[in-house]
């Protein structure tokens, strides 16, 4: 499981029009939005990635990259972008399923019968890493619903920079004992 302010796993990806990104290198000044997108076949994720390419600008001046990246070939990532009319967005393809699920900790899903989905797919995450490599925070969804909205994010990482706010949920010491608690 990742924790909030604990290193994030090394994240390298090859990318339609931005070369490879690799997190370690192309953060920015104040850290990186990853978006982990479901792939082609989500009209809930081209909406998405729609919606991003307005906040790019905003994201650039708090000096924060971002990326969307999918397990989709190059083809249906491409497909994807001009499907949201998107040029601005940096969009990573053919991210390995074993990766997602094991060291960022994303929900898998495997194809309807007959729909026009992916074999297996990750369900999306989005999480806002410092640029120190730690994970500052994370929502990570089993569905393609009820995601963070893009005006959210923008707002906590403006809080964080504005007011220094450390990092959230990253106590995992013991809990009190719950022996005579009722549930």
């Amino acid at each position: 499981m990742l924790t909030p302010a604990q290193p994030v796993p090394d994240l390298s990806v090859q990318t339609l029009d931005h070369g490879t990104f690799h997190l370690s290198r192309d953060h920015g000044k104040n850290g990186t939005l990853v978006i982990f997108y479901r792939g082609l076949h989500c009209p809930i994720c081209i909406r998405q990635m729609t919606e991003l390419e307005t906040k790019i600008d905003a994201l650039n001046e708090l000096g924060v990259e971002t990326i969307m990246i999918s397990g989709d070939g190059a083809d249906r990532a491409r497909q994807t972008v001009e499907k949201a009319g998107t040029g601005a967005v940096r969009v990573g393809y053919g991210f390995d399923l074993r990766a997602a699920r094991y060291d960022w900790g994303l929900w898998m899903s495997s194809a309807r019968e007959g729909s026009a989905e992916a074999p297996f797919f990750f369900e999306p995450g989005h999480f806002y890493i410092a640029p120190d490599g730690t994970l500052y925070f994370g929502w990570v969804q089993s569905s393609p619903f009820a995601r963070p909205q893009l005006d959210d994010i923008i707002g906590a990482i403006r809080f964080r920079l504005d007011k220094n706010y450390p990092p959230r949920g990253m106590y995992t010491g013991p809990l009190p004992s719950d022996e005579n608690q009722t549930r």
